[in-house]
């Protein structure tokens, strides 16, 4: 069984002499190290929807795309769109924080989520792109007739993946299957993200639907265990055999890359790839 929609295939190399338009997008705005989230920046407080409002008002955010990497040749097959931001200090502001400010106004949620998709979508790498999208948002927007999610990521000539979370997938699962529903009807393919996370349930129509499943980042210490390992390689057998990749998140050292490719994961994506980020601001 195949499932339509999805090729990954490897990015072209960027030439050594190649001006610096052709290598990379421009730099991000602020001087500090992008993954700084990964490595524990500091927390933020008393951040608010007035400056939520000022950051989208100012164009106080980024886009950092992160590498997709084949497991098996180390090579970059795609990349996952992820906002940035940044308050009035120049300090960081973690997306999860941003996001859950914005939603006590659904009317900014929906104006941050279209700036934001559009941005990620523009500034794009040539490969298949990843990029989030919450089906409260989608639901907001419109329905499958009229929605500009749709109409923006149907039309951008580009390979794009949609990716819903476990959680949100389970939590809301008539608004999620609608969009799900009307992505496939534009032939749009959908990652399902945070699988086995700590705190998620598998569930089996999540998993039907996906064209891509990617593995939470908390499952690596647990491979240690037989009983895990062996549950997630029969998760990415399965997956072979109806069609769908497996990306295994959070990959910090060469020992978990190797790990990722034994337990049979056909992509990864973390830390190790730092350097194979680009970013587009504002």
């Amino acid at each position: 069984m195949s499932r339509p929609g999805l090729t990954l295939v490897p990015a072209p190399a960027a030439r050594p002499d190649a001006p610096p338009s052709a290598r990379s997008e421009a730099p991000a705005p602020v001087p500090f190290d992008v993954f700084a989230q990964h490595q524990g920046a500091r927390q933020v407080r008393r951040f608010d929807l007035a400056e939520a409002r000022w950051v989208l008002d100012q164009g106080r955010f980024w886009t950092e795309y992160q590498a997709i990497v084949q497991a098996r040749t180390g090579k970059t097959v795609a990349y996952e769109a992820l906002a940035r931001f940044t308050r009035r200090d120049g300090r960081p502001v973690p997306p999860a924080r941003f996001f859950g400010v914005l939603h006590a106004d659904p009317g900014l949620l929906l104006r941050a989520e279209l700036t934001l998709k559009l941005h990620q979508v523009e500034h794009a790498p040539r490969p298949p792109l990843f990029v989030n999208l919450d089906p409260d948002s989608w639901a907001r927007a419109g329905d499958r007739h009229r929605n500009p999610f749709l109409a923006l990521l149907a039309s951008s000539g580009r390979r794009i993946v949609v990716e819903v979370t476990e959680a949100m997938a389970i939590a809301d699962v008539s608004r999620a299957q609608e969009m799900i529903s009307a992505l496939r009807g534009r032939r749009l393919p959908i990652a399902l993200d945070d699988v086995g996370a700590a705190n998620g349930i598998l569930s089996f129509d999540a998993l039907a639907d996906a064209e891509v499943l990617k593995f939470d980042r908390t499952l690596i210490p647990r491979l240690r265990s037989g009983r895990c390992r062996a549950l997630v390689q029969a998760l990415t057998r399965m997956a072979r055999e109806t069609g769908a990749h497996t990306v295994l998140e959070g990959v910090e050292t060469t020992a978990e890359f190797v790990l990722a490719r034994d337990v049979g994961f056909d992509l990864v994506q973390g830390f190790l790839f730092k350097d194979r980020a680009r970013h587009a601001r504002r």
